[in-house]
């Protein structure tokens, strides 16, 4: 298959490097100031006229990105990285200079850099434009910024940086790729080194010469996931329309080795086998890392599955269930519960899902049976929304749950669900739900067990309640009986029962 490239040496290269460390209200960070340095080198050792800065207040972040947009403006490619304090607000990114105070809520706009302040300063189509963002670190601003948030604003503050759709931010032959430290909402590590994991492994795969730039970042999430211990797993979102190699092309094969490579495969030999396998393998590979698709990863698992690339593969597969979110194409009233795997997506909310308002009216198309509105349940609760426990009954608790989802996604928050809405939770929640469903499961266990222990305990009582008013003296008899009318305990032996089975089991559910 031909595709095009932006590989080629001639075309204009541009790259804006920022790198904030020495933040006047807040711990300093001591890495992106070397993170700025060693990816302005990368860059500028692989072509690119780079234009950057280190330890930036308001005014000159402000001015650096003003000039980065006439310079780019007919770049064919354009890299934009920045390392240093970012947060999230309502869904959207802002990068923080060194001399921001957030403690008024009107500082968020006027001390910060909108993200999309720096996607706006990337060129039109056709060229390809990379964003890089190393700003997912554990941000003290932010929690001061939140103390003073209007509620509804607070609220939806997240940590680390949101995710943005590279979907829609271009349409031609170019394309936007955005790769970030860690997974959405997730807190990066700065390194124990001079460097960040992250950016070091940029910069060790990012400028590899043939190496595609999707592959590329493969590799960077393999090493990042490695030297962390899978804490921090870099992704990126991409829609890209042609094939980008920032190092350039790899190395022409010579004549002569071409020669060789054909006459060794006329011959037959047993070695050559190994060699034939060896380039299916690695087309295979590409093939999937490429398009960076379940599918494509499970088919070469299926033929390597210890091949030279089958640790990569199930790291990617890990990151596509993980940091995705699938939305399944509109099922038939009932249908909504299904697996999510049918159709899969970036990360963010897609629009037709913000755009369906919850009714009464359309959570009942959903037919959602008892079981269903359990899952329903367990399934907020898995994303750490308080439903007063997995009942089956949608009441006030379960009803603010929703609410607090809808308002943590961006939806319109009614406290009711549309049939996108519930496949989004569902596949927002997939990859969580089996150990959620054995917890739920022993936990129903051990209430039962507990039941079936506490039975003695309520006969006792009953008994002694009988021995107790057979004893009544007459007297007591004509000042009011005892029993209650029809039978059974009364009102303290029922306290003293109910109260002791009650506790123990609301213990237990309340903890679910």
């Amino acid at each position: 298959m031909d595709y095009a490239s932006a590989s080629t040496p001639s075309g204009k290269r541009v790259a804006l490097v920022m790198g904030n460390s020495a933040y006047q209200y807040a711990v300093e960070l001591p890495n992106p100031k070397n993170d700025a340095k060693l990816m302005s080198q990368t860059l500028r050792a692989a072509g690119f006229t780079v234009l950057d800065g280190e330890n930036l207040d308001k005014t000159a972040m402000a001015s650096l990105v003003d000039q980065f947009t006439e310079i780019a403006y007919d770049a064919d490619v354009a890299v934009v990285y920045y390392a240093g304090h970012g947060l999230q607000v309502d869904g959207r990114n802002y990068l923080v200079p060194i001399d921001a105070q957030l403690e008024k809520a009107a500082q968020l706009q006027t001390r910060t850099i909108p993200a999309d302040k720096v996607i706006g300063a990337l060129p039109p189509d056709p060229a390809v434009s990379i964003i890089i963002l190393d700003a997912c670190r554990d941000n003290p601003l932010a929690r001061s910024l939140a103390k003073v948030l209007p509620a509804s604003r607070s609220a939806s503050m997240g940590v680390g940086l949101a995710p943005v759709q590279a979907n829609g931010q271009s349409t031609g032959s170019g394309g936007l790729l955005i790769a970030y430290a860690t997974d959405p909402g997730a807190v990066a590590y700065d390194g124990k080194g001079i460097n960040s994991p992250y950016t070091a492994a940029l910069a060790r795969h990012l400028t590899t010469p043939g190496l595609e730039i999707q592959s590329a970042l493969t590799r960077v999430r393999a090493d990042v996931s490695e030297a962390t211990g899978g804490a921090q797993r870099p992704w990126h979102n991409a829609s890209l329309s042609r094939e980008v190699f920032i190092g350039g092309d790899a190395p022409a094969q010579t004549a002569e080795a071409a020669a060789e490579v054909k006459t060794s495969a006329d011959a037959g030999a047993s070695t050559d086998k190994t060699d034939v396998n060896w380039t299916v393998e690695q087309k295979l590979w590409e093939e999937a890392s490429k398009r960076n698709t379940v599918a494509h990863y499970e088919l070469y698992l299926q033929q390597y599955p210890n091949g030279n690339f089958a640790t990569l593969a199930k790291l990617n597969l890990d990151q596509l269930k993980t940091a995705t979110t699938e939305v399944a194409a509109v099922a038939p009233a009932g249908e909504a519960s299904a697996s999510a795997s049918q159709v899969r997506t970036a990360v963010a909310v897609p629009d037709d899902v913000k755009l369906t308002v919850g009714t009464p009216e359309t959570e009942t198309a959903l037919n959602l049976d008892k079981g269903a509105r359990i899952d329903l349940q367990l399934r907020l609760g898995a994303l750490g929304h308080v439903t007063g426990g997995a009942d089956g009954a949608l009441g006030a608790k379960s009803r603010s749950a929703i609410g607090a989802w809808q308002r943590q996604n961006g939806l319109v928050e009614t406290t009711y669900l549309t049939l996108q809405q519930h496949m989004f939770l569902v596949a927002q929640t997939d990859p969580m739900m089996p150990q959620i469903r054995a917890q739920y499961e022993a936990q129903k266990k051990a209430a039962a067990a507990l039941s079936k222990a506490q039975a003695p305990v309520r006969q006792k009582v009953v008994a002694q309640q009988r021995v107790k008013r057979q004893r009544q003296p007459a007297q007591d008899t004509l000042e009011g009986p005892v029993e209650r009318r029809g039978g059974g305990m009364d009102p303290a032996g029922a306290a003293f029962a109910g109260g002791l089975l009650g506790g123990a089991l609301g213990g237990i559910i309340g903890n679910r």
